[in-house]
């Protein structure tokens, strides 16, 4: 199925080893309905940990890419590994992405591992979104954890799910959006009666408002006047503020039990900005002249490689990321910074270690190529400079990354 650059999210996933990146991706597959049972780390059974040294020292390795398709939209999750050792996963997702997903255990805190990641998402001028893992577990302190977040992340952090433990034990999880309650009882959403947590729930409310408030001036005008704010000015508030890198919601859940992750999909879709959020990307031509791409199907084909394999099946795989135009079978490809025309023998939607063969990868969307077996063929662009867009790319990648590659695929 092909989806509009509106609604696609590329996402990357990062943060500690062990805060539970790579579940909370294979629970979100699992929960879209992709997969028939939910891989365990443990078990060495999930999508994205597929690699047999993975699988043993059961812990990512290696950057992967999960799409969840769910309720009309598409997440390309970038899974990174948490490991130092293993950081380049991360710059490789990273050039891929619009936003960062930042994973910080409700049992360990605010690591190093996510600092990294917040510093990350900072540098490449990404949108940013923490989701507190875990937090079902009883030596659990989300209050804990958010004043750590303001310590070492600033004031941008902003909370719009609270989770509260109730009488009988079990978790509740507050959506501060819309002001209810609400637990889930083997991963389905059950609304119940708003819990009493006293001033804090005061105290979360007019920091939201604040933080909203100072997106736009009507709002702010509103803000002072002492009226409350809408539902949907708050979504549309929220989602101003993430997108501008003003604000950086956090959310909880629970991964493993299935808690709370209906409303991280739906705010990942409401909040994150898409391929299309951007009027144009910024290039260069083979002169060296500004080109602006925009994220159409109509303009030529433009495609990022952010990352290539050696896949024991079908050979060399490259993960591109389509910045404008289609990617189709047998369309040749020209390799910017070589100059080698490529034939793609045919795009793929990779899930893990999956490979389904795909009509195409559309504007926006991530996918992966083999190129053909034939030798390269040197040829020089048809087009003046003027109209080549070939990308030697500007802001928000540089030009530093190994492994980048940028393919334009020429108009008749």
């Amino acid at each position: 199925m092909g989806y509009a650059s509106k609604d696609i999210r590329n996402i990357l996933v990062a943060g500690h080893a062990g805060c539970g990146k790579t579940t909370l991706t294979e629970a979100l597959l699992y929960m879209s309905g992709a997969s028939e049972r939910m891989g365990r780390v443990e078990d060495g059974t999930t999508a994205s940990d597929f690699d047999p040294e993975e699988i043993r020292r059961k812990a990512s390795l290696n950057s992967s890419v999960v799409p969840v398709e769910y309720e009309g939209i598409k997440y390309n999750l970038i899974d990174a590994p948490g490991l130092f050792d293993f950081e380049t996963g991360a710059a490789e997702g990273i050039m891929a992405a619009e936003s960062v997903l930042i994973c910080v255990s409700g049992r360990s805190g605010v690591t190093v591992g996510a600092e990294k990641a917040y510093q990350l998402a900072l540098k490449n001028n990404k949108a940013r979104m923490i989701f507190v893992t875990k937090a079902d577990l009883e030596n659990a302190d989300y209050f804990k954890i958010l004043e750590q977040m303001k310590i070492k992340f600033g004031p941008s952090v902003c909370p719009c799910v609270v989770p509260v433990r109730l009488d009988d034990g079990t978790v509740a999880y507050i959506n501060l959006f819309s002001q209810k309650a609400f637990k889930y009882e083997g991963g389905k959403q059950v609304q119940i009666d708003l819990p009493d947590i006293g001033h804090r729930f005061e105290g979360l409310i007019q920091a939201m408002s604040e933080a909203i408030a100072e997106t736009d001036e009507a709002l702010m005008e509103k803000f002072f006047e002492g009226e409350a704010f809408t539902t949907e000015e708050i979504v549309q508030g929220m989602a101003s503020g993430v997108r501008s890198g003003q604000i950086t919601p956090v959310f909880c859940g629970s991964a493993v039990n299935a808690q709370a992750l209906d409303m991280l999909l739906f705010n990942m879709h409401k909040l994150l900005p898409s391929p299309a959020h951007d009027a144009f990307i910024l290039a260069e031509d083979a002169n060296g002249e500004p080109v602006e791409l925009h994220c159409t199907e109509e303009e030529p084909t433009t495609a990022y490689v952010f990352k290539t394999v050696a896949d024991p099946f079908v050979g060399k795989l490259s993960y591109l990321r389509v910045i404008s135009g289609k990617v189709t079978a047998g369309e040749p490809l020209t390799n910017a910074r070589t100059g080698e025309v490529e034939k793609i023998s045919k795009p793929l939607t990779v899930i893990g270690k999956k490979q389904v063969d795909a009509d195409g990868i559309g504007a926006g969307d991530i996918g992966a190529v083999a190129p053909s077996a034939m030798p390269p063929v040197w040829s020089k662009c048809p087009l003046p400079s003027s109209r080549c867009p070939a990308c030697s790319w500007l802001s928000p990648w540089p030009r530093k990354a190994t492994r980048a590659r940028s393919a334009a695929r020429w108009p008749a």
